[in-house]
């Protein structure tokens, strides 16, 4: 239940409606069932590549699959593994909407809001699937950046 709230709270921040296809950089299932539930299509990519929970295939390789996406979705394991920043350049250059739902680098993404980053769900440690308590989840749309 927790982590199909945190995904509803995470999905809600995309700039995307139903037909429209989201690149997801990190596979996250429960992200990826609600995205189905909304009548998103998704491309998921991942760089340990294997298969969704639906057995489809993830591709290891977001920048080859940009141009088929409406919006993107990333984890902040972006930033630590040299992806985020072909994902930002992609985002300023072409304003398709970049979101990023960050336990890795929660503190960090939110400086990029307004500066190709549309919005950030941050979840500090202790992370939703490490404890059986509430835990917090910080919504940032740049929009709203520094209010």
């Amino acid at each position: 239940a927790k982590s199909a709230a945190r995904a509803a709270a995470v999905v809600d921040l995309l700039p995307a409606g139903p037909g429209q296809t989201v690149l997801v950089v990190g596979v996250v299932n429960s992200l990826l069932a609600e995205l189905r539930r909304r009548g998103l299509r998704y491309l998921p990519c991942d760089l340990a590549g294997g298969r969704t929970e639906w057995d489809e295939p993830c591709l290891p390789d977001a920048a080859a699959l940009l141009a088929r996406c409406d919006a993107v979705l990333a984890s902040g394991m972006t930033l630590g593994n040299g992806t985020f920043a072909p994902l930002l350049r992609h985002a300023r250059s072409t304003g398709v909407p970049l979101v990023a739902f960050a336990q890795s680098g929660s503190a960090v993404l939110p400086r990029f809001l307004g500066a190709g980053l549309t919005a950030v769900s941050a979840e500090p440690y202790p992370f939703f699937w490490l404890d059986g308590g509430p835990t917090p989840l910080y919504r940032y749309r740049a929009d709203r950046a520094g209010r």
